[in-house]
């Protein structure tokens, strides 16, 4: 199994409404190929993170690299891993904010402007620092070792993060109906995208 991060820069800027298309493409499409990882964006820049079997994450970052939505792509890492690091995000995703970033330890100088392709780029301690943030946690053998109490704590954190990653879909979705609304009436496909969205919102999904 390997873990792979790339930083690509988008050749145009994405829209709530093809953010919410292009997230829910991946979570169906990673869903069939046991992929989970992460998906970040701002300022036309794309941080993912994609794990799962070998072959199937290689094949799927060379699809990648072909695609004409992106401008540059550069591939941070690639490692092998024994376990998930977001095993429970067939595609976990946030939208860069100022506000957002003030959580990441480490990054108390890093605001929004500075998330784009050229600085990422070239610094690879800024990308650990943010992959790291968003890691789930993990229960071992080892783990099996803590005492209840941090047990629960690593468990609401867990519970947390999920919870603001399903807001950012809902987020998505509403973004791009008022969007859509503006511009007269949401189409069909529109449409179709928010009820998958708002399926995936449902309680015990």
């Amino acid at each position: 199994m390997i873990q792979v991060t790339y930083i690509s820069r988008t050749r145009e800027p994405m829209g709530a409404e093809a953010l919410l298309d292009l997230l829910m493409q991946c979570r169906e499409n990673n869903e069939k190929k046991d992929i989970t990882g992460l998906l970040l964006y701002g300022n036309d820049t794309f941080l993912q993170v994609l794990e799962g079997a070998d072959e199937v994450v290689d094949d799927l970052v060379s699809e990648i690299l072909k695609d004409p939505r992106h401008a540059d792509i550069e591939v941070i890492n690639r490692k092998a891993i024994d376990q998930r690091d977001y095993a429970e995000w067939r595609m976990g995703f946030d939208l860069v904010s100022n506000e957002g970033l003030a959580e990441v330890r480490g990054l108390t100088d890093f605001g929004a402007a500075r998330f784009n392709f050229d600085y990422l780029v070239g610094h690879g301690p800024v990308v650990e620092s943010l992959v790291e943030h968003y890691r789930e946690p993990h229960f071992d053998q080892v783990m099996g070792e803590l005492d209840a109490q941090d047990r629960v704590i690593r468990h609401l954190q867990g519970a947390l993060k999920d919870l603001r990653n399903r807001s950012q879909v809902a987020r998505l979705a509403l973004a791009s109906v008022i969007d859509a609304s503006r511009d007269g009436t949401p189409s069909e496909s529109l449409i179709r995208l928010c009820e998958s969205a708002l399926e995936g919102l449902r309680p015990g999904d």
